[in-house]
């Protein structure tokens, strides 16, 4: 027994030191252990803040290359396509990511709107909607959440009201529905408008909405709410924006990338071949 002991004591630093290489490498090591990927030769390349999911990356790794727990972040390859799942709306091709911007170009590939057909709980009907956080989780892609409401007659919405609709490939002559933010007063509605759950969703139902303000842009133009909504339900390419809440979009547009610290459970910068020439670690919010 002590004979096994022995060797048991021999080969702890060596077990130790194999769980700290396959958990917790060094920095510069990033790409080495999290390279870029993509689904096809044409198509975008994934790499941090994103991550392309991989039937055989398991929890560790992907919690080491910043992806774990944060649905948000992964993408995945459905043949020779990048696919980002909206939590509602179902899948879009992501044809195009663009890091220093912050940005990528979507096309849903099925219309937005008949999806919303198939989702309402129409005997759930209740008169408020359910309160909830929007995950401002780095990348944040959702500026905002609405709720689906349905009304028994027609009504317009004042000019800053945060009401879009009526939604006509939902309505008809007896029920109209509206999309409204997700923090709207009521009390701008109708009395008879009730808010729809839906059947899965954020906090009930809440549907999260794109966001279409370049963060990079000089202008201080911003989509409003019904014309944020009108370019999501329109079923075209769209071109959204994510926040990061730390300097990942400087560090790429500088030349270098941004990268994650497994160790600090941080992003960084991680120094380009004729760019930045030293690691930088960026703030991250959670």
């Amino acid at each position: 027994m002590s004979k096994l002991l022995a060797i048991a004591l021999l080969l702890l630093p060596l077990i130790n030191q194999g769980i700290y290489l396959a958990t917790a490498w060094d920095d510069q090591d990033f790409f080495k252990y999290c390279p870029p990927s993509q689904c096809s030769q044409d198509g975008p390349e994934v790499r941090f803040p994103f991550c392309l999911e991989s039937s055989n990356t398991s929890a560790a790794a992907a919690a080491s290359c910043g992806c774990a727990g944060r649905s948000i972040r992964k993408l995945a390859c459905s043949g020779r396509d990048t696919i980002l799942f909206h939590p509602i709306l179902g899948p879009y091709n992501v044809s195009a990511i663009d890091y220093g911007r912050s940005s990528m170009k979507l096309i849903p590939l099925v219309d937005p709107c008949f999806v919303l057909q198939q989702k309402p709980v129409i005997s759930r009907s209740s008169s408020s909607p359910q309160a909830d956080v929007i995950n401002y989780e780095m990348p944040c892609l959702y500026l905002w959440n609405s709720s689906l409401v349905r009304c028994s007659r027609e009504f317009t919405p004042g000019a800053a009201d945060r009401i879009a609709g009526p939604v006509s490939c939902l309505s008809n002559t007896t029920q109209f529905f509206y999309l409204v933010y997700g923090y709207e007063d009521m009390s701008l509605l109708p009395l008879e408008c009730k808010v729809v759950p839906l059947s899965d969703g954020v906090g009930g139902g809440l549907i999260p909405m794109y966001m279409f303000e370049d963060p990079m842009s000089d202008t201080l133009f911003s989509p409003s709410f019904k014309e944020s909504t009108e370019r999501i339900l329109s079923f075209a390419e769209m071109t959204v924006y994510w926040y990061d809440y730390s300097d990942c979009a400087e560090c790429e547009r500088s030349g270098g990338r941004c990268a994650f610290s497994s160790q600090r459970d941080r992003q960084f910068c991680m120094p380009g071949p004729h760019g930045m020439t030293s690691q930088i670690l960026l703030e991250q919010s959670h």
